[in-house]
């Protein structure tokens, strides 16, 4: 457990640093804190919200491991979500506000990452279900 918990660690560090530094375009400080934890939580909700659909249909053979599989799976891909979404989110910013990308591009650049956020998202649902089922089975082959 102590290698997942300097996993989830290293992850969360390396995730501030590189969101802090890709929103250099921000006007203050207090601008750059804000959209971390703002997107940080938004993040948090979402990846909440692909472990609960991700769940349909798993049985944990006890109700308490799935709080402990929750919180491990949530910890380790909120970072990894974040890295993926908020640094094209001020990428695309930074862009607009340098006056690099036109409204007609903007559009286009953001369509394409809706769609592939999309299939990111049916990925991580199915990653997430195969996660679950080795986990139990882990847990099983220990019993």
């Amino acid at each position: 457990m102590t290698t997942i918990n300097l996993i989830i660690f290293i992850l969360f560090v390396v995730y501030i640093i590189w969101t802090w530094n890709s929103t250099k375009e921000f006007e203050t400080t207090l601008m750059r804190i804000s959209y971390i934890a703002i997107g940080t939580i938004f993040i948090a909700i979402i990846t909440w919200l692909l472990f609960v659909i991700s769940k349909i249909g798993v049985e944990y053979p006890k109700e308490e491991m799935i709080g402990q599989v929750r919180k491990i799976v949530l910890l380790v891909f909120i970072p990894i979500n974040g890295f993926i979404v908020l640094t094209q989110c001020s990428s695309i910013f930074s862009q607009v506000r340098s006056g690099i990308v036109s409204k007609e591009d903007l559009s286009k650049k953001i369509k394409i990452r809706l769609v592939i956020l999309a299939m990111l998202i049916i990925f991580e649902v199915i990653y997430f279900k195969h996660i679950q089922y080795g986990i139990i089975n882990v847990i099983n082959v220990k019993q």
